[in-house]
């Protein structure tokens, strides 16, 4: 579903963007996040839903921003970003895996619970799987500071917990219940 002409989301992009163009982008861009998402929070709901649980709202060389909407007892797999990522709750909660490397494959997790509002950075080199142990749909918007799309990254197969090449088809395919 497109969003609707007076989304409260166009403002956002726009303000990340300029944001990100600026002298200090990861500073400037998470005062921004931080901004909106004690603004949405404050709307007592989510701003946009779709069928998916995602929807990429911008991609350029230097920024990509998703809304995310995680459906309720279901997480997906590991993976890796390989730039900074900001993430803003804004509705309901995100719980990320955060899985160490031991040699190639990723080793037992560290378990972080996030509650709306929350703004959360994870560091290029995190590699971490995100889930929803929730009972409703949460709401958020994922800025990282790069080309997300056009980055070649990796994908943790849960079945023997190595690296193969990221393709978004399987990470959507991978999602399991929690």
């Amino acid at each position: 579903m497109p969003l609707s002409a007076d989304s409260p989301l166009y403002r956002a992009i726009r303000d990340i963007v300029n944001a990100a163009a600026g002298a200090n982008p990861f500073e400037d861009v998470k005062a921004v996040l931080s901004d909106y998402t004690n603004r949405f929070h404050a709307l007592g709901g989510l701003v946009h839903e779709e069928e998916d649980d995602e929807l990429l709202l911008h991609a350029s060389p230097k920024l990509t921003i998703y809304h995310i909407t995680l459906s309720p007892g279901v997480q997906y797999p590991p993976h890796n970003h390989l730039m900074d990522a900001l993430v803003g709750i804004y509705w309901g909660g995100e719980t990320n895996f955060i899985y160490p490397l031991a040699g190639e494959k990723v080793d037992e997790p560290e378990r972080q619970d996030f509650s709306a509002p929350a703004l959360v950075h994870m560091s290029s080199s995190t590699i971490h799987s995100v889930a929803n142990t929730g009972s409703a749909r949460s709401g958020a918007l994922h800025v990282y500071l790069g080309d997300l799309p056009g980055t070649d990254r990796q994908l943790w197969s849960l079945a023997d917990n190595r690296p193969e090449p990221f393709d978004n088809a399987r990470y959507m395919a991978g999602a399991r219940p929690i």
